[in-house]
């Protein structure tokens, strides 16, 4: 983006929050001191750090935010392709790349006191600070160009990365009479739900540790060979629901701390957002995590005066993905004719009324559980052994897409989704059985993040839109006119379709938000 128009932007926050916050503009390599509204106004994009930390300042003081934003630790971590640097985040600040790009190391350790206001402004240590800064930006700009990474940055992150920080500084509006009784709701639901775990499957009266569910799975005989403790959890069918279970504790649990964290006087509440939030770039929400609520509390969150909140949602999303990538004839039959796990459940598996234990079942297979062990729990949740053998031979094509994908992994060492959004390989020879998932999952979810967030531009663009609250890959937004929902809709599947080159038509419709 040698075109690109930009500016370096330093702030200092006022932690005290009394309006002593200042602003810097970094112009021919000097500092030059400007207002909330000198920075709003500039057309150009404003290069910063950490800008969530300034973001509802600028908001409140200018009544809106920069058109372009690029925080240059969020343009790091999502074109570095190491899902290590997004784990980093809270440890390693810009300072520590300021040495790299010229600044002397007591300059590094310097601005980092006076950024947390622990010693006070000093012009000449915020200038060699800004200077390195510019300069770690060109190179980030230099090394998405060369990786391939440009155009997804600047035409899909950097867009969605400003409309979604808007959002969460306008806010989003909480039912306050209604808090202290989901509250209590919360807490009811909580320990009822931690009374029958606790009895069912023999555990301590509190929510487990990590390492406490990691010790209960071996001892039932699940092995950790190369996946997560959360794959085995929510993929992995159990014949005792421990899995579902403790999901189920968990939200309850999750739920109950992020009511417990909203306040009730401000009627409001303004989520930290991380908009490149995984390695497969999905929108993460913290302090609060409205996303992990529960539907049953979910009324909480309310429309503005005169508005109405509209859930919209994509149907069969990953399975849609997955036929269009694969081109597998027999998974996008599936997609067409409806509920596709319902289908399969009955159709191929026999297990009638199981939609459930059956998309456990074809999760985990998609993304690559080895066939004995498929059918091993297909048997056990009641299918016919013969049946779920010759349910699993179905998608001869989705098969041979997966070896493919995994092909290009090892030769490469790196795999992509359909623009960008690279993910490295950390060692060499043959793949290891969670390397072979992970790289299915960066081409899947890795696109389906990409859909999403065009999916948010396109939303944007209906004027009777106020985006309120992105839900993983559904969206919760405000509307007046009777017939905005439906346009909402409408763009969903039309950029699902465009992004997927019309291999599959999106699908998508209005869902409840809240449990009624």
């Amino acid at each position: 983006m040698t075109d690109l128009k930009w500016k370096l932007f330093l702030f200092f926050k006022d932690f005290s929050g009394r309006g002593a916050d200042s602003f810097y503009w970094l112009e021919n390599d000097r500092l030059e001191e400007a207002s909330a509204a000198d920075i709003v106004a500039f057309s150009g994009a404003v290069v910063c750090h950490d800008f969530w930390l300034i973001r509802d300042v600028l908001y409140d003081m200018a009544g809106d935010l920069p058109a372009t934003v690029i925080d240059v630790d969020e343009f790091k971590i999502s074109i570095s392709g190491n899902p290590d640097d997004r784990l980093n985040r809270e440890k390693l600040d810009v300072t520590n790349e300021l040495e790299q790009f010229g600044a002397r190391p007591e300059i590094s350790s310097a601005y980092k006191r006076m950024f947390n206001r622990r010693i006070d402004f000093n012009a000449d240590v915020a200038k060699e600070a800004a200077v390195a800064i510019a300069k770690l930006f060109t190179t980030l700009c230099e090394r998405a160009r060369a990786d391939g990474e440009i155009e997804r940055f600047f035409t899909v992150e950097v867009p969605v990365y400003r409309l979604l920080q808007k959002a969460m500084s306008a806010g989003i509006a909480i039912n306050a009479s209604g808090l202290s009784e989901k509250r209590r709701e919360a807490e009811h639901d909580y320990f009822l739900c931690l009374k029958n775990y606790s009895a069912k499957h023999d555990m301590p009266l509190e929510t487990p540790s990590r390492s406490a569910i990691e010790n209960r799975l071996r001892a039932a005989g699940f092995e950790f060979d190369g996946v997560s403790m959360e794959y085995v959890l929510e993929f992995v069918p159990h014949k005792d629901d421990f899995g579902s279970d403790t999901i189920a504790l968990q939200n309850f649990d999750g739920a109950k701390r992020v009511l417990s964290s909203l306040t009730l006087s401000s009627g409001c509440t303004r989520p930290i957002i991380d908009v490149f939030g995984s390695r497969t770039s999905r929108v993460h929400l913290r302090s609060p995590s409205l996303q992990n609520i529960p539907k049953k509390y979910r009324s909480i969150i309310t429309a503005h005066k005169g508005a109405n909140l509209c859930y919209v949602d994509f149907d069969q999303y990953e399975v849609g993905i997955m036929a269009a990538l694969s081109q597998d004839p027999q998974l996008a039959a599936l997609y067409v004719e409806g509920d596709m796990y319902e289908d399969f459940a009955t159709t191929h598996l026999g297990l009638t009324a199981n939609r459930k234990a059956a998309k456990q079942l074809f999760l985990s297979y998609a993304y690559g559980m080895s066939r004995n062990s498929l059918i091993d729990a297909a048997v056990s949740l009641g299918a016919e052994r013969a049946r779920a053998k010759e349910a699993f031979r179905l998608f001869t094509r989705y098969e041979q897409w997966k070896k493919e994908i995994c092909a290009n992994f090892q030769r490469d060492g790196r795999i992509s989704t359909v623009l960008g959004n690279h993910f490295k390989r950390g060692g060499s020879g043959g793949l290891t059985g969670k390397e072979q998932r992970s790289a299915v999952s960066q081409v899947v979810q890795g696109t389906a993040s990409l859909i999403f967030k065009r999916a948010l531009l396109e939303v944007d663009k209906i004027d009777d839109v106020t985006i309120v609250l992105p839900m993983h890959d559904a969206l919760l937004f405000e509307h007046r006119r009777v017939g905005t929902p439906a346009k909402v809709v409408a763009a969903f599947v039309a950029v699902m379709t465009e992004v997927l080159a019309h291999q599959i038509v999106g699908k998508a419709s209005v869902s409840e938000f809240v449990l009624t």
